[in-house]
Order: C-alpha cells, then sequence, then structure tokens
C-alpha cells in the first residue's frame, strides 16, 4: 500500500443537510469524491510537492431521512507531483478522503442521535477494508 506523505489543512464542511423524506419522490444515494489540484500560492513553495483539493459531495437516502452536502479539504503532498486524478493510485486517492468519510460518519451519527433521540445512524464506508 502507498502511503502519500501529507500535510492536510482543517477540512471544511461545506454544507450539510438532514431532510425528512417524501415518500412520493424517488431519490436515490450519491457518492462523488473529487479532486482539483491547485497551484501554489508564492514562488517558493517546492517544486517536487503538490497541493491538492479533495472533496466528498454525498446524498443518501434512508427510509424516513435523506443526508446531503459536500466536505472538503486541501492536501500538501510532499515529494509527489499530481497533475490529475490518474496520478494518484486507488491507494492514495482513498488515503486523501478517509478523513472527509469519517467526519461524514461523525456527522451523521450525532445529528441522527439529537433528531432520533435514540442511539444515531452508524455510517460505516470501510467495513471492506477492516476485513482484510
Amino acid at each position: 500500500m502507498s502511503d502519500l506523505e501529507l500535510k492536510r489543512q482543517q477540512p471544511v464542511v461545506e454544507a450539510y443537510h438532514f431532510d425528512m423524506r417524501d415518500p412520493k419522490k424517488e431519490v436515490e444515494t450519491s457518492i462523488n469524491v473529487g479532486f482539483a489540484p491547485l497551484k501554489p500560492s508564492s514562488e517558493d513553495y517546492p517544486k517536487e510537492n503538490s497541493i491538492l483539493a479533495a472533496r466528498l459531495q454525498f446524498r443518501i437516502v434512508f427510509k424516513q431521512f435523506i443526508i446531503s452536502g459536500a466536505i472538503m479539504q486541501i492536501d500538501h503532498i510532499i515529494n509527489k507531483k499530481v497533475i490529475e486524478k490518474e496520478d494518484l493510485t486507488k491507494e492514495e486517492s482513498d488515503q486523501l478522503v478517509a478523513p472527509l468519510f469519517d467526519i461524514l460518519e461523525r456527522l451523521t451519527y450525532e445529528v441522527t442521535e439529537i433528531i432520533t433521540d435514540k442511539p444515531g445512524v452508524q455510517l460505516n464506508f470501510n467495513a471492506p477494508e477492516k476485513n482484510k
């Protein structure tokens, strides 16, 4: 497995919505991960490093409600040039977005616990990985 050397900036929750589901409307779950290379703000930035914005957009449909939104984080990748998504292996991509999925899991658990006054909904995006 490839381990990128990263310096991460604070993740940003751009939006997180909890909406009651209208049973008359057909809505599907969708999870999209995107990456965007960013230009350094100074000429002094090391040429062998890269700056990449990772973004998770989601809509997760449950029987009675829908959660949706977007979470992003800027990562500084040390000693690797990344110009486009194809410059990353699947393992490297997974490493970059793992904290975003963790935030989504935590937010969903806390929000659903408060709203339902019961233990929260536990999302688990890493289940297959834990069985290896």
